[in-house]
């Protein structure tokens, strides 16, 4: 072989066992979390959110979709704003999440907050939430239009999580489109205790999620219509507030968030369970029972619709008053 051929021979050669080391070489191993995932919820216990965060993180472990818990963690306080503040501080942390309300929208701009919405990595939209109108069971009004009637007389009693929150907020819509006496709006920390202080009568009204009435209903609650914009299949004869007379409807992102810079292998993998546990017949079931429309949407798709609906809350709160 000449000098030539034995160089070009050396060539080839060497190509080929670095070819070989390179096929043979392990693919890098996909993020997993390595310690438990914080799963902090941003009221307090017995509300929607708390609700949700929690049969989550059950089915995760059930069906065994992570090799580490999903620990919920109760941040109430703030109208949100200490669970906020809290994901807040552990910028780049893999291994923190957040179940959020409207109140991760509303509360930056009622307390002008120095963070909003932005400063957090979108990671999952799990459904969109709903709210009834409550009263006892016993209360005198079997209508809206009766209750409208007796709220048009005297100034009633209500309920609702937090202040100037989505529950105060549709109660504030309600009274200026109904020209309703104003009402006596009492805040508590989470839906739960909305739900049990209705039950107790210590409040005439609440516009409480379904699932955190739905315990007490039909024997101590009963439902006067939706906020929704069409009506349930779970409750046909339930009419909307619309039909009823008054055009007003509201829902509510039952949403998952991460800290300010999570990486995104870790965003992707969260997305991942998150999803496994959306397509679940048992939580298919509970948004069923609990009457929430099922609508997942990853961190891209949840990261473009966040900013309308921001853009939408600004602008109901300054119509209410509340944010100039």
């Amino acid at each position: 072989m000449t000098q030539k051929g034995r160089l070009w021979h050396w060539i080839v050669a060497a190509f080929a066992v670095v070819l070989t080391a390179g096929l043979a070489a392990p693919a890098a191993a996909a993020w997993q979390p390595a310690k438990p995932v914080e799963f902090i919820i941003m009221a307090g216990p017995g509300g929607g959110a708390d609700i949700y965060a929690r049969l989550i993180s059950g089915l995760i472990e059930k069906n065994k979709l992570a090799p580490v818990p999903y620990i919920p963690i109760n941040r109430d306080g703030g109208a949100g704003a200490v669970a906020m503040q809290y994901v807040r501080s552990k910028e780049g942390d893999a291994h923190t999440i957040m179940i959020t309300l409207s109140s991760f929208l509303m509360t930056p701009i009622n307390q002008k907050l120095p963070f909003n919405y932005r400063n957090f990595t979108p990671i999952s939209l799990l459904a969109l939430d709903n709210f009834f109108l409550w009263t006892p069971a016993d209360a005198p009004y079997k209508s809206v239009a009766e209750f409208v009637a007796e709220a048009k007389k005297r100034s009633l009693k209500v309920g609702g999580t937090g202040s100037k929150q989505e529950d105060e907020l549709i109660f504030a819509f309600f009274e200026q489109k109904a020209a309703l006496k104003p009402f006596s709006y009492v805040p508590f920390k989470g839906g739960g205790t909305v739900a049990a202080n209705l039950v107790g009568k210590h409040v005439e009204a609440t516009v409480n999620n379904p699932s955190e009435a739905l315990p007490h209903f039909p024997e101590k609650v009963k439902m006067l219509a939706t906020f929704g914009t069409k009506r349930h299949k779970q409750f046909p004869n339930l009419p909307t507030m619309k039909e009823a007379g008054y055009d007003i409807n509201y829902q509510m992102l039952r949403a998952v968030f991460g800290p300010p810079q999570m990486p995104a292998d870790a965003v992707a993998y969260h997305a991942s369970v998150l999803k496994k546990v959306f397509d679940l017949p048992e939580f298919q079931k509970f948004l069923d029972e609990n009457v929430l429309d099922p609508v997942y949407m990853g961190p891209a798709e949840l990261g473009k619709w966040i900013v309308g609906q921001h853009e939408l809350h600004e602008d109901v709160m300054k119509r209410a008053g509340w944010a100039k």
